[in-house]
């Protein structure tokens, strides 16, 4: 082979050194041995093969790597190896190479005995003597590993391409050294812009920036290019190619050299404008009144709890208004709730024209609103402004052709001078928003401690109402009904009584309100039932099968919502043997709810031998058509009418009229609250059918009760 038997031509010296040449020629031996061992033991494959493409050399590294143990081995034509797909071309590149006397380079692939396929690359150089190509000198390399490794590369970047196609996020590459910028065409679709129109800086991002937003955009960015833990994700607008500013979420990440400093910073934009916009309606929903687009309870808390810490901060003062309108019930139940949506409505216009800008007026509740004055400087300010709020109501709304009215009370509570917590301002001013009510409702009331003190009271009593029924502090009284025709008494009114081991007495008149509202009532109630049950059982065995007790319903026992509640009075009665004996007492209010429900409750009871007493006739609403409408059996003239009777001509008038009516339409009448002889007398005279009062007996306990019907002079009849 050309690399054992290279042959060295010199040329006489004139003067030849006889001594040099034998030095030369005793040290070339030497230094071609040294020559073959470095390129037999080389780490690279070297070959030598003549212009057949028969090896004619091979070192060990290169035996190696075709799998050939020894020289012999070296005559066979490594074409045997090749890949069959890749043997025409690395044929016909030789055979080229080996015709023009070129450099031969190519990669190709090697099928090898009992190993993977491989991907190797073969450089070999031409070798000449006399300007004669003799053979190749080169060497091979596995470059499989690179070769795979470059096909990764190559199946990442098509699959990179095609994320970058395929997202809804549009990619940007920044170059931060020179400023240049990638722009992903979903970016500029995202922005309406041609991609190639747009530009290539980072300043045609930026120009595009919401004016409003920028300032929070280069902050964030700078923060991030200065320190690699501030993460750069931002919300914010960028103008479109039609100039319309759309919401984007904008994120990215420094590339940084070792000394952490930034050299290319990549990210991507998403349009998040549904988002914004549903955020937006959420936020909407979660804090404003969708009927009158008021701030509601819980943006309200919110401006309340800002208005008390900038007040605290400047020494400023504010009042706050608890506003509840008065009768607006009425409206719902008479006119339908678009009626009162419409009233809600204009009721809202109008306290934002009283109010200044400055103010806030909030819509908390059905029927109820609040108002925040801030920095008043005078107490009679706030009171014009109370005054103004209950005037502009008190004028008429209109709907469809009716004239509606309504009125206001109104709860003021004052920073910092009643509290400078928001929890107790609300509770003051709903505390004085009930005074209002109690004192005649269409006016205003300020807080004061007396109101906080029967609040603690109110508090305590509702606690207690439930166990009371267990410790059997509640009793039930009874104060007779006397029938005006005969003298005689054969009905009665159950009333509660609550004697508190510590309070003493408790009138019905605090607590059944509270009942009421903690919904107590409804245990209450069914309790006060069994008792007058088994007690009317007891007197129509011993005294008359005819005897009855009136028990009081209020409108709340009729809103349980529990279904089998009236079903549970009927089959108590029935279990008692009693198809008679009670009568329930309602008021008017009652009525006013849903007709065609409670019309057929009382026909429930009514088919069950229970009597229906309205109470309180001519106190409430009054309205003629509940006596047609629903099968009343008695009416009760309320004791306003009758406490003033004997002097009164308009009383006089009122009731003579009211049983003359009550008469005519088949009802008989109770009149309550008589206390004197003549009261009873011209009752008497007017044909009343009942009457009750403390003239013929206060309420008492059952037992005396029993004694007095016994005895010769019950009650006194015969004064």
């Amino acid at each position: 082979m050309l690399l054992s038997r290279t042959k060295f031509n010199h040329q006489r010296s004139t003067a030849p050194n006889k001594k040099g040449i034998r030095v030369l020629k005793s040290v070339i031996p030497q230094l071609l041995t040294s020559f073959q061992q470095m390129v037999e033991h080389a780490p690279a494959g070297i070959f030598e093969t003549n212009l057949n493409g028969q090896c004619t050399y091979g070192n060990s590294a290169f035996r190696a790597l075709f799998g050939l143990d020894n020289h012999s081995s070296l005559t066979n034509q490594l074409n045997a190896f090749f890949h069959p797909d890749d043997k025409a071309g690395v044929i016909k590149q030789w055979l080229h190479c080996v015709k023009q006397g070129h450099r031969f380079s190519y990669t190709f692939r090697v099928q090898l005995p009992e190993q993977d396929i491989q991907q190797i690359t073969i450089n070999a150089e031409p070798v000449f003597i006399d300007n004669e190509l003799i053979a190749y000198i080169g060497c091979v390399e596995d470059v499989s590993e690179l070769s795979h490794a470059q096909q990764l590369l190559k199946e990442n970047q098509h699959r990179y391409k095609l994320a970058i196609k395929g997202s809804s996020a549009g990619i940007w590459d920044w170059n931060i050294l020179d400023d240049s910028v990638y722009y992903s065409e979903k970016f500029t679709d995202l922005l309406g812009f041609d991609n190639l129109a747009f530009g290539t800086n980072w300043s045609s991002l930026t120009d595009q920036v919401h004016p409003d937003d920028i300032e929070l955009f280069e902050n964030q960015l700078q923060n991030h290019l200065d320190d690699p833990f501030e993460i750069f994700d931002i919300e914010c607008r960028l103008i479109t190619q039609k100039n319309n500013p759309h919401w984007f979420n904008i994120v990215g990440e420094a590339v940084r050299d070792q000394n952490g400093y930034p050299l290319r910073m990549v990210g991507s934009i998403s349009d998040i404008t549904d988002k914004k916009q549903s955020q937006h309606v959420i936020w909407q929903q979660a804090n404003f009144d969708p009927l009158t687009a008021l701030p509601n309870r819980n943006m309200f808390a919110d401006r309340l709890k800002q208005e008390i810490i900038k007040s605290k901060r400047h020494g400023f003062k504010f009042a706050l208004m608890f506003i509840d309108l008065d009768h607006f019930k009425e409206v719902n139940d008479t006119l339908g709730h678009d009626a009162g949506d419409h009233v809600l409505v204009e009721v809202a216009e109008r306290l934002q024209l009283i109010l200044r800008g400055s103010d806030t007026i909030a819509r908390i509740g059905g029927d109820e609103f609040t108002a925040l004055i801030s920095q008043i400087s005078e107490i009679e300010n706030v009171e014009g402004i109370a005054q103004k709020l209950i005037q502009t109501i008190e004028l008429p709304f209109y709907y469809q052709g009716e004239s509606i009215f309504i009125s206001a009370s109104i709860g003021i509570t004052l920073f910092p001078e009643h509290s400078d917590r928001m929890d107790e301002l609300m509770k003051f001013a709903d505390q004085a928003m009930y005074r209002s009510k109690d004192e005649g409702r269409k006016r205003f009331s300020y807080f004061t401690p007396e109101m906080q003190e029967t609040a603690n009271i109110n508090r305590q009593l509702t606690q207690e109402l439930r166990l009371a029924i267990v410790d059997h502090d509640f009793k039930v009284l009874y104060q007779p009904i006397m029938c005006l025709k005969t003298g005689e008494v054969h009905k009665a009114e159950a009333l509660i009584r609550w004697h508190h081991p510590e309070l003493g007495t408790i009138s019905p008149a605090e607590f059944i309100p509270l009942a009421e509202r903690c919904g107590a009532i409804i245990d209450i109630g069914n309790w006060i039932f069994s008792t007058a049950a088994k007690q009317v059982q007891h007197w129509q065995q011993t005294l008359d099968p005819d005897f009855q007790i009136s028990i009081n319903k209020s409108p709340a026992q009729f809103q349980n919502p529990d279904p089998s509640a009236d079903s549970r009075w009927i089959d108590a009665l029935t279990h008692l043997g009693l198809n008679k004996g009670i009568c329930l007492e309602i008021t008017e209010g009652l009525l006013l709810d849903d007709g065609s429900i409670i019309h057929q409750r009382l026909q429930k009871f009514q088919a069950a031998g229970f009597e229906i007493s309205l109470d309180d006739f001519g106190t409430g609403y009054s309205s003629l058509s509940y006596l047609t409408k629903f099968d009343i059996n008695f009416l009760k003239i309320d004791r306003a009418f009758v406490s003033d009777l004997e002097n009164s001509l308009q009383n006089q008038a009122l009731c003579e009229a009211i049983i003359v009516m009550s008469h005519k339409l088949g009802l008989k009448v109770i009149a309550e609250g008589v206390e004197t002889s003549n009261q009873l007398n011209f009752l008497k005279l007017a044909e009343c059918d009942y009457a009750q009062g403390y003239y013929i007996s206060r309420p008492i306990t059952a037992e005396e009760f029993e004694r007095q019907l016994k005895s010769p002079t019950p009650f006194n009849l015969n004064q």
